[in-house]
């Protein structure tokens, strides 16, 4: 009776020695059972989970022409600006363990705008009759519009959903086409033809305005989450060119500014 006690008691002992390791491992997950390393959230350089980001949005975009141009005159056109409405969508890959994301960003722009500018000088009447001061407006519309597709790096601050962005904004031009038109505004003064409008340069594309944009880009915003898969994404952001609209004049550029509400789906 002694003996089965000793062996009964052995058998436990043994038992506990062999499946301690097993039961330790099951409780360590099945990772900790297939390759016995430390769980994937201890590693920096993979964090997990991965989320995928799908933005739509709406709102409005702002832009003004800095610097000047000349059509067809030694004359110069400058200062304008506008505001339209705008759609917007973003893609972006976040990794919440270290607070970092990247995507892409993708717009359309519509710079487009009328330039005028309005002078008195000394004009040559037909016959006999003295020069005399004439007041002109010269006027030229500018069709500008392209496609923007931004690279973006965005960094959230610690323990929050508010994110610095930026990148480099690519804008391919879809349309770069200008005129000039000059008006003789003094009452009873006209030009040969008997009209009071003198077409200086028919509509043509700008020179060089077919060339990629080029801009710098940043924005700031941040992520309401209803749910873990729907979300509302306010962002205002701005770009600032590093490439003119002509390659004729080359102090034209444009900047421009946007302010959206995007709907924001985790795939």
């Amino acid at each position: 009776m002694r003996h089965i006690r000793l062996f009964v008691l052995f058998s436990l002992l043994l038992s506990t020695v062999v499946f301690q390791p097993a039961v330790a491992q099951w409780r360590g997950g099945p990772d900790a059972v297939t390759t016995g390393v430390a769980p994937y959230e201890s590693d920096i350089l993979a964090a997990r989970p991965v989320r995928y980001l799908l933005s739509l949005g709406i709102g409005a975009s702002a832009f003004m022409h800095l610097g000047s141009f000349e059509p067809s005159c030694d004359c110069d056109f400058s200062e304008a600006d506008g505001v339209r409405a705008m759609f917007a969508g973003s893609f972006r890959v976040r990794y919440p363990k270290i607070g970092i994301a990247y995507g892409v960003f993708v717009t359309y722009y519509d710079a487009s705008a009328e330039f005028t500018r309005q002078e008195t000088r000394t004009s040559v009447i037909v016959g006999d009759e003295p020069d005399i001061e004439v007041e002109y407006r010269n006027t030229s519309k500018v069709t500008y519009r392209w496609l923007s597709v931004t690279p973006e790096f965005a960094w959230f601050l610690p323990r929050s959903e508010f994110f610095l962005q930026v990148g480099a904004e690519l804008g391919f031009p879809l349309k770069a086409r200008y005129d000039h038109r000059e008006t003789i505004l003094t009452p009873g003064v006209v030009y040969y033809d008997g009209g009071t409008e003198n077409v200086l340069l028919e509509e043509q594309d700008i020179p060089g305005g077919a060339g990629l944009r080029v801009a710098l880009a940043g924005s700031i915003g941040y992520d309401f989450y209803f749910s873990p898969m729907i979300g509302l994404t306010p962002r205002i952001g701005a770009t600032i060119p590093l490439t003119p609209v002509s390659s004729d004049d080359t102090g034209w550029t444009v900047v421009t500014g946007h302010a959206l509400l995007m709907l924001t789906l985790r795939l």
